[in-house]
């Protein structure tokens, strides 16, 4: 059993059960300070069984984590002296014991970049003085808290206790939970009939690259920026509905980035938390912008280069995070708008992203230069029936057939065609699930909800029904 959420022991069994038990624990315990002990220690168990299904193993290594981490943090809190030495020590050897997993012979536990760098975030604000000493159950809520635990958001502490606050003195109206399920029914339809989908053709593009043609290869360099736009946007929005449902509320993490007009917006809208915690723990105590020009960009480029060693092991990371600073140094270098529509400007920002994707994705640096050097070559458009196969869904072929499309071949191109273009119609021109979700909560007539709850009984059953070809996400890697 593991409760990934596209998965039938988390939408059917984990989610809807704790959220029955909160509510039990809301009627039956009237005293304020009596269920604020239950309601804390109760998600805190709920959590760490959630993190437990994915292995007992990942379980051992986080929870060794946490003790360590509850007991830097005392010690801090206590006004230990020497600790401008002893914060700078502990931060490394918590970053030594990720590196250990994550460059050495072990499987790296799922999570353990994301906790480790919350916990960098507890013990730097606890050195400031920011954060005074917690009990061990809120900081074992705060490290394992299930919503945010695998793939982020990276929240700090004192944001996670003022939502936890929120959570215990408010429970969540009927609106809420309408809005909730909303958003989640939209993450997972992202998860499951988007991001699944276009992982079976890039996959086998990327298994073999040398075989790729000019169209194959260009489509594979947009498919791979697609699924992994659904894949992280699909989480996010699970995750933040499984806060609603329980009262917290979770900062935004993930804000239609490929619309942004340079690549520091870019930064700013994907996986925004991370490029926070970033700037808060690491541009800054590096002196940021305050000590000239070049030491901004040494900076920047200190920054984006750690983040691409964050992301995983090899030269492909490496020179996506160095690529990826060059990119924000030269906007730095250049602030001033370019005289340009915003759209074209959104459009170079993407392919510049799309691009930087390939080194991230492929196995090996000769794969990544075999990619882009078909997807740049002289055009030629011809499709393999080897790569046309994966794009060929039940969903859509079967209507296909039932019309008359001749053959699988045509079948496949329609598909491939079809896929592609809901893919570009979401990311460029229809509002995000979050914004559907708030335009919904903001009222909207009664025909207008009826339509809107049948359709998102039937976008989550269609879910459902494809949970059998559901992976892992992809940051689960990282």
């Amino acid at each position: 059993m593991c409760f990934l959420f596209a998965s039938y022991e988390y939408v059917f069994f984990f989610l809807p059960l704790l959220l029955i038990l909160t509510a039990v624990l809301r009627h039956f315990i009237r005293d304020a300070q009596m269920f604020a002990v239950c309601f804390r220690r109760g998600l805190a168990a709920a959590s760490i069984l959630f993190y437990a299904s994915f292995g007992l193993n990942n379980l051992a290594v986080l929870a060794a984590q946490a003790v360590l981490g509850y007991t830097a943090h005392l010690i801090l809190a206590r006004g230990c002296r020497g600790r401008k030495i002893l914060l700078p020590v502990l931060i490394l050897m918590f970053l030594g014991l990720l590196g250990f997993y994550k460059y050495g012979p072990f499987t790296l536990p799922i999570a353990l970049s994301f906790t480790t760098f919350s916990l960098i975030s507890l013990l730097m604000d606890t050195a400031r003085g920011e954060i005074r000493e917690c009990s061990p159950a809120d900081c074992l809520l705060y490290f394992f808290f299930f919503p945010k635990l695998l793939q982020g958001p990276i929240q700090r502490y004192p944001d996670f206790q003022a939502s936890l606050r929120k959570a215990e003195t408010t429970a969540p109206d009927a609106r809420t939970m309408a809005s909730a399920l909303l958003l989640f029914t939209l993450g997972l339809a992202k998860k499951v009939l988007l991001a699944d989908v276009l992982a079976r053709p890039v996959d086998l593009a990327y298994s073999d690259p040398g075989k790729l043609l000019w169209l194959e290869a260009l489509l594979t360099v947009f498919a791979y920026a697609f699924q992994i736009y659904f894949d992280f946007s699909g989480y996010c929005d699970m995750g933040m509905a499984a806060a609603w449902m329980l009262g917290f509320d979770l900062p935004v993490n993930f804000d239609q980035p490929y619309r942004s007009v340079n690549p520091a917006e870019f930064w700013k809208r994907w996986h925004s938390t991370l490029s926070q915690f970033l700037t808060r723990y690491l541009y800054i105590p590096l002196g940021g912008n305050r000590r000239g020009r070049m030491r901004m960009l040494v900076n920047t480029m200190i920054v984006f280069v750690l983040s691409g060693i964050w992301h995983g092991v090899g030269w492909g990371f490496l020179i996506w995070g160095l690529l990826h600073g060059l990119l924000v140094c030269i906007t730095k270098l250049f602030p001033r708008p370019l005289p340009l529509p915003r759209v074209i400007k959104a459009a170079f920002t993407f392919l510049a992203a799309a691009f930087l994707w390939v080194p991230f994705r492929a196995a090996t640096l000769s794969d990544a230069w075999e990619v882009i050097r078909r997807a740049l070559d002289k055009p030629w458009f011809v499709l393999h029936d080897r790569f046309i196969d994966p794009w060929r869904t039940d969903i859509l072929w079967y209507p296909l057939k039932v019309l008359g499309v001749p053959d699988a071949r045509a079948g496949g191109k329609i598909c491939l065609m079809i896929i592609l273009a809901i893919c570009f119609l979401l990311v460029f021109i229809f509002p995000d699930a979050r914004r559907i979700t708030d335009r919904f909560s903001k009222g909207t007539g009664t025909a207008g909800k009826v339509l809107m709850g049948v359709l998102t009984a039937a976008l989550f059953v269609w879910c459902v029904l494809s949970f059998g070809e559901v992976s892992g996400f992809v940051y689960f890697d990282f």
